[in-house]
């Protein structure tokens, strides 16, 4: 019966399209939509604005970076220096503020004399030699042997990186070899190997020896202004290093300390046992001049450039030697004023001032 099979399709698609309009929602998706939807939906949408607001947080934490971590400040008169607490003790590492009353902290000692020290640019870190080891002096923490068979050290531009020069005989000759070590891992790298005649000076005793040990002794190590390292041997000569390629080639004078900002120097005359400090300008002519009783060794100026630090060596009437520490205020020009008073202080340096050493 044809016509009763037409009559149940027709009645079949009557249903299908109530059913699809039951269950059709007004945007086309089967079934009433999901509650959970629209916040889903909200919080992705909202997920890049808090994104996009953060970034200029970020930015600006990280141009303001410099200034939220300003380098260590450390007292106008905080210095590190050398001192024996008596007469026939040990040679120790000092770290003190004169501006302050507080008695000084022993930094570095040993069953040795500690000869030699340097400091990091930053202050942060010292080196100090002891029986030719070089040992790292870090606050907080034991001596730590960088390298040993050292005659001379030095920072470089910070606190990462230590020069060392090491001193051997060959022959008629001796070799200085040059090398660049990092201070946190002692790992070293030979920059250079300078060969030179063996050198034959004059020996001498007293003041004059107790004022060159102070300025270096017989080997000396300097960061020049230049970027550039000079190897400095007593009656040999001096040279000049490139710390990168380690090229090496002889120049004709040692360095000069100059003040922080490079317009002055202080000169200093020396007449038996006396000496004449003079400020000299870059025109060379001396702005001021003081007259000092002894021989004066390793000077140095404060970050300021208003002071400078010098060691003073007297002969004693029993035949021996003190020294003590002055300082020189450049603003009142007065006399220089005595730091120390135990006759066995000396090698003095600001904490945080870079020696500015001219080629």
């Amino acid at each position: 019966m044809p016509w009763l099979i037409g009559l149940i399709l027709a009645l079949s698609g009557i249903v299908i399209v109530l059913m699809v309009l039951i269950f059709t929602d007004a945007n086309g998706g089967f079934g009433p939509a999901p509650t959970t939807s629209p916040s889903a939906f909200a919080a992705a949408s909202a997920s890049p604005t808090p994104t996009v607001a953060a970034t200029p947080s970020v930015s600006a934490s990280v141009g303001s970076s410099p200034t939220a971590s300003p380098g260590p400040t450390y007292g106008a008169m905080e210095m590190v220096y050398l001192s024996r607490p008596s007469a026939f003790a040990l040679s120790q590492l000092y770290r003190r503020d004169f501006a302050k009353s507080a008695a000084p902290a022993v930094i570095a000692k040993s069953i040795d004399d500690v000869a030699h020290y340097a400091i990091a640019p930053d202050g942060t870190v010292e080196t100090a030699l002891i029986t030719g080891k070089l040992m790292a002096v870090v606050p907080g923490k034991a001596l730590r042997v960088i390298t040993d068979g050292v005659a001379a050290a030095t920072f470089g531009q910070d606190a990462s990186t230590v020069f060392a020069v090491k001193i051997s005989r060959s022959g008629v000759n001796d070799n200085a070899t040059l090398f660049s070590i990092a201070f946190a891992t002692g790992k070293a790298t030979q920059l250079t190997m300078i060969t030179y005649k063996h050198p034959v000076v004059a020996e001498q005793s007293g003041v004059h020896a107790a004022s060159s040990f102070d300025d270096g002794g017989e080997y000396r190590l300097y960061a020049t202004t230049d970027g550039n390292l000079v190897v400095w041997v007593n009656g040999a000569g001096q040279w000049r290093v490139d710390p990168v390629s380690g090229d090496d080639v002889a120049v004709s004078r040692a360095p000069e300390l100059w003040s922080p900002d490079g317009t002055r120097r202080v000169a200093i005359t020396q007449s038996g046992e006396q000496s004449t400090l003079s400020v000299v300008g870059e025109s060379g002519a001396p702005t001021s001049s003081v007259f000092v009783s002894g021989l004066i060794s390793h000077l140095r100026w404060s970050t300021s450039g208003t002071q400078v630090v010098f060691t003073v060596a007297r002969s004693t009437p029993s035949g021996g030697v003190r020294q003590d520490i002055y300082l020189w205020d450049l603003v009142n020009k007065k006399t220089p004023r005595q730091l120390s008073i135990n006759g066995a202080t000396y090698g003095a340096e600001f904490l945080g001032a870079r020696e500015t050493w001219q080629p």
